[in-house]
């Protein structure tokens, strides 16, 4: 690969940054006064040779707080201190500063915003519309935000204007119903950023980078792509900032744009940023992104003149390491993110940033990437050849451990292998082609149909067994809501597991399907999906009180459901449970008492909580050998808790 576009630097009002590699803004939860967890977790991608990375989005004003704050001088050291951390290694840093209006205000008070009409969809709390002293408060706001960027070494700064935060709050008309001067007309209601950009500009001086982010949404009603052609055509008649960064979605309606997951193509949101990066050509730099995950792609992107400079957040979540690996030549060696949004998502909801794939993500100063070696190196058997096994085997291997890895079928990857052929999911299975890869690279002697058991371990004596023998799907029809309930007919030849469906083992799919979904997770809509792509009708019967509740953080969920509504054959029924099954029908029991529902069903699909397999475990300790069990062997769960568990134990052996 030339890749001539991606490694050129470019300047951004007098400051070079050495390559086209964009880290944008992203919440961590890992310290909103800037910690040492959160300066680790950026220092290690500028090792990794990363360009230009922002902040995660710092609040300006205690009535908008964020995962970060800058609406004090007590940022100003930690900031000295991260730029300690990441200068050595070039990259550049600037800061992201922002209010998030009516989304976001302080416990048990009015959020803040333009009109007294939008409500908080966390406290419920109707808006408090600011006056004018408030607005003014906000502008110096922004601007003693940016010079306490300026005082802590940053590089530059970049106002957040999208994702119907504050800014869009007032510029939009749905939300606007001001009749000051800071309402009605188009001039009118960009007059808050106006004046913000002005104070801004006025506070870093002329030659400080200091940009803005926009995002047009086209959902009806929302600020579009032409309306932010209007926006940045305005901003830039007074030459008031040095870069443009355009994203896309909004947080309340299409908040699953802003954070596209697997279903989401490369570069999905260009054909709405490119048209309005278009109104600043030739004039500043442009940012993109949207799920890019090579510097490939990113090199196509900016040679077709899409942008300047492109973002590889996720995909630098998975591996800090891409542009490093990449001059070295070790391209093949980087750990793909696929998109999954359970771990970065997911894990920011939960607590703090995680990455399915990369255990370190957000845990740099306790794990870190370089691992203790083996001492003395063992014999270690890995048993079961899915994701948890096989990245248990690849970092025994990384610290000297002699390692084999035994799996029962004919393939390695799992339940994942299964899961990748799910309509919009072959993504997922990029991941175990990586593990299978780094194995032969560590040197991992994998052995396919081996059957572990008490001969085996007797002939081999490994020193330490890693058990990752995952789980089987309970075909019983018991359900968590009714343990009592055991419905008839679940021996019948049309009642399938998700595996047997995905894999053609059943391949009589009728025009009629029913789902039932106990888990809420994402295997729940690969089998209704794929049924809908069969053809089928189909009745999607949960115990849960909404689709794959498991999926709404990540962002899967609603796209899911979108695409399932849009020829007809799809029906919900939630809090309902399956009490029997006929030879083309099922009958369905409602959790609140409603009448049973007759439903026509000439497929049967169980979705169910898994049974571990684990027995092994006793046999193995009953010799003396010491033994850790992962992944779905452990409880079932998903792609996070297969790669912690595993890593986890790999690092403990």
């Amino acid at each position: 690969m030339a890749l001539e576009h991606v490694f050129s630097p470019l300047v951004i009002n007098g400051l070079e940054i050495k390559n086209r590699v964009l880290r944008t803004a992203h919440g961590t939860n890992l310290g909103a006064e800037l910690s040492d967890d959160l300066i680790a977790y950026h220092e290690a991608r500028a090792k990794g040779g990363v360009g230009l990375s922002l902040t995660e989005a710092s609040s300006v004003h205690k009535t908008g707080p964020m995962t970060m704050h800058a609406w004090s001088d007590d940022i100003i050291p930690r900031y000295q201190k991260l730029m300690k951390a990441v200068r050595p290694h070039g990259m550049r840093m600037f800061s992201q500063i922002n209010h998030m209006g009516y989304l976001q205000g302080p416990p048990w008070a009015q959020p803040w915003s333009a009109s007294e009409i939008l409500v908080n969809p966390l406290s419920g709390m109707t808006s408090h519309a600011m006056t004018r002293d408030e607005i003014a408060e906000v502008i110096d706001a922004f601007a003693q935000a940016a010079r306490r960027a300026v005082e802590g070494g940053l590089d530059g700064v970049e106002v957040h204007a999208a994702h119907n935060f504050l800014f869009q709050q007032f510029i939009s008309e749905r939300f606007n119903h001001r009749t000051d001067e800071y309402g009605g007309s188009f001039e009118n209601r960009m007059r808050l950023l106006m004046e913000t950009l002005r104070a801004i500009r006025a506070m870093v001086g002329p030659k400080y980078p200091f940009g803005l982010r926009v995002g047009p949404n086209n959902a009806p009603g929302w600020l579009n792509v032409e309306e932010h052609q209007q926006i940045v055509a305005r901003v830039l008649q007074e030459d008031l900032i040095d870069f443009l960064d355009v994203s896309h979605g909004a947080s309340g309606t299409a908040s699953s744009k802003i954070i596209g997951a697997m279903h989401e193509d490369t570069g999905y949101e260009l054909h709405m940023s490119v048209p309005v990066t278009r109104v600043a050509k030739g004039r500043i730099p442009r940012f993109v992104t949207g799920r890019f995950r090579t510097l490939q792609d990113v090199d196509d992107a900016i040679a077709r003149g899409d942008a300047d400079m492109v973002g590889m957040t996720r995909a630098h979540i998975a591996d800090p390491d891409i542009v490093r690996k990449t001059l070295a030549g070790r391209g093949h060696e980087i750990r793909p993110c696929i998109g999954c949004n359970q771990g970065c998502l997911g894990g920011l909801i939960a607590g703090r940033i995680a990455c399915t794939v990369n255990v370190v993500a957000g845990r740099e100063l306790t794990l870190g990437e370089e691992l203790p070696p083996a001492s003395p190196p063992k014999d270690v058997l890995v048993v079961g050849g899915g994701p948890a096994g096989m990245e248990a085997a690849r970092v025994a291997a990384l610290r000297g451990h002699r390692v084999t890895l035994a799996e029962a079928g004919p393939r390695l990857g799992g339940t994942v292998q299964v899961a990748r052929l799910a309509p919009k999911h072959a993504g997922i299975g990029d991941v175990v082609d990586w593990l299978e890869d780094e194995m032969d690279r560590r040197g991992v002697r994998v052995l396919l149909n081996t059957w572990v058991d008490q001969a085996y371990l007797d002939e081999h004596k490994p020193e330490a067994v890693i058990l990752a023998t995952g789980a089987s799907p309970r075909m019983d029809g018991v359900q968590t809501a009714t343990p009592d309930v055991r419905p008839g007919g679940v021996n019948q030849d049309h009642v399938v597991s998700t595996a047997q469906l995905l894999t053609g083992r059943h391949n009589q799919v009728g025009g009629t399907a029913l789902v039932l979904d106990d888990v809420g997770g994402y295997e729940g809509i690969g089998a209704a999906e794929f049924l809908v792509e069969k053809g089928a009708t189909v009745t999607f019967v949960t115990t849960k009180d909404a689709f794959a509740p498991k999926m709404v953080v990540p962002g899967v969920a609603i796209p899911a459901l979108e695409r399932l509504n849009k020829d007809g054959r799809f029906k919900l029924v939630t809090r309902a449970y399956l009490k029997d099954i006929g030879t083309d029908d099922a009958v369905v029991g409602s959790l609140e008492g409603w009448p049973d529902m007759a439903v026509s069903a000439e497929t049967v699909v169980l979705v169910t909580p898994n049974r571990p397999n684990n027995a092994l475990a006793g046999e193995i300790e009953a010799r003396g050998i010491p033994v850790h069990v992962v992944g779905d062997a452990v409880e079932q769960a998903f792609l996070p808790h297969a790669f912690r568990t595993a890593n986890l134990a790999a690092r403990a052996v």
